[in-house]
């Protein structure tokens, strides 16, 4: 008889915990706009600079912050850069030119997000190579 009385309690404790997670996730989600990216083309303009195209799908509503590299023949970072999108349409196609301490032969998109602080490979430049500036709404990292 006792049973009869627990199962519907446990049921219903079990129904409450799936809608609040259901709706702490819905929050999350409205809250974190999901944001993805992809690379179109890069185009090695000059030994100093290569413009990279990519796309992003994004909230509208937030900025959002893309990292950027390029590389050389050995795969050492000669670019680096965050580029900062500022809030607008869901989808957008981005060419930023970014500039290098060498000859590009390999640009890539590492990641974007709507925070500027992400998973992404720090810049690996030698040991006492400067990351070269970056024009707006660009800026290399300090560190």
């Amino acid at each position: 008889m006792r049973q009869r009385r627990v199962a519907p309690i446990l049921i219903g404790i079990l129904i409450a915990a799936v809608v609040s997670g259901g709706l702490a996730f819905a929050n999350f989600r409205q809250q974190n706009p999901s944001v993805s990216s992809q690379l179109l083309a890069f185009e090695v303009t000059s030994p100093s600079q290569v413009l990279v195209t990519w796309e992003v799908s994004r909230g509208s509503q937030l900025p959002t912050f893309c990292v950027i590299r390029a590389q050389d023949i050995r795969r050492t970072d000669v670019g680096y850069a965050i580029v900062e999108i500022s809030p607008g349409t869901d989808y957008e196609q981005v060419t930023y030119p970014l500039t290098t301490n060498g000859e590009a032969v390999l640009a890539q998109v590492l990641g974007c997000a709507s925070s500027a602080q992400m998973r992404v490979p720090p810049p690996d430049f030698p040991p006492g190579v400067k990351i070269p500036e970056q024009v707006a709404p660009g800026v290399a990292p300090t560190s």
